[in-house]
């Protein structure tokens, strides 16, 4: 009981001295792998949501109201740029074209027409035949005869230019994401039919505090993290110029690859500042339920003391050591 008593005594005065006690086994043979503890610059990094979106996004819409008469494509479709999308109905059109084309051919027969007639009053003027009133009138309708075939010409451009809307083509090529339609629905301006996404690498969008923000470059690392646990050192690609008013945030994008699902969640470590500290690599740390330690060399041998840990480093392959090491503290890696 005694004995005990000595052994909690030494225990509780470990602990007031500001260490955690080590343990009592020791091992005899030194392993050669170790590592000297020493104070170093380290680099603090914040966490940042953001979400992973593709660079180019595309809502396929139609400017006519028609119905759907072919949706070629659905959803996991990869197209080429150009490829045909959605074919809508254009009977309607097709008729309009007829009359427009109609009124193109009657207003190009009366302008010929017209243009004749004032030749004939120009040669018969010169032979001092009619009057200069009769030619100029003439002159008028060879006029009004050509505004009119314009007009017409006009009309059937803008009809084959509505017809052109009846069918739909891909932007770029890329991948449909999403699909809201089918054949026989009724497809409206402004009513979404496909999600069209581009194929290139994706974009962590991430929406950075201002005053960290401010430290991000483009070309800079940051490591980032998807939902499935996947990471990538991610290139900043762009950092806006201007904050939001609301949030106070700046939106910063990261290049990530091309295989990463879109409008899921990630998140990122960003550089939020340097200082003084220790950190030790990831591998070397002791497990123990709840406790963390690191084995240390000591003059009996190898001991295991227990430590407090802090952040992960942005390698994530080192973690900082906020109690338990100091600087000259030799660990077994």
């Amino acid at each position: 009981m005694i004995r005990r008593l000595a052994t909690l005594s030494l225990v509780l005065g470990a602990a007031a001295c500001g260490r955690e006690p080590e343990t009592e086994a020791h091992e005899a043979d030194i392993p050669a792998n170790t590592l000297t503890v020493t104070a170093e610059q380290l680099t603090a990094t914040l966490p940042v949501e953001g979400t992973v979106t593709a660079r180019h996004r595309s809502e396929i819409t139609t400017r006519m109201m028609a119905r759907i008469t072919s949706l070629p494509v659905d959803v996991g479709a990869s197209v080429p740029a150009g490829a045909i999308l959605v074919r809508l109905g254009a009977d309607d059109i097709a008729a309009i074209r007829a009359k427009a084309e109609a009124a193109v051919a009657a207003a190009q027969a009366a302008r010929d027409e017209a243009a004749r007639h004032a030749a004939r009053m120009d040669t018969l003027y010169a032979a001092d035949v009619v009057a200069q009133v009769q030619r100029d009138q003439a002159r008028l309708q060879l006029t009004q005869a050509e505004s009119q075939l314009q007009l017409g010409k006009a009309t059937l451009a803008e009809v084959e230019t509505a017809a052109s809307y009846a069918t739909i083509r891909a932007p770029f090529a890329g991948a449909v994401v999403a699909r809201f339609a089918d054949p026989g629905d009724m497809a409206a301006p402004g009513m979404p039919i496909l999600v069209l996404e581009d194929a290139e690498p994706r974009d962590a969008v991430l929406a950075v505090p201002a005053d960290i923000a401010q430290h991000l470059e483009r070309g800079m690392t940051i490591r980032v993290t998807g939902m499935n646990g996947r990471t990538a050192m991610a290139p900043i690609r762009a950092v806006s110029a201007g904050a939001d008013p609301m949030t106070r945030t700046v939106e910063v994008r990261a290049q990530l690859p091309a295989d990463w699902p879109t409008g899921v969640s990630a998140t990122a470590l960003v550089p939020a500042g340097t200082f003084s500290g220790v950190a030790i690599p990831a591998d070397a740390v002791v497990r123990r339920g709840q406790l963390t330690g690191v084995r240390v060399v000591t003059e009996a041998g190898v001991a295991v003391r227990w430590i407090r840990l802090g952040r992960t480093l942005d390698d994530s392959e080192r973690v900082q050591v906020l109690s338990g090491l100091e600087p000259g503290d030799r660990i077994v890696l």
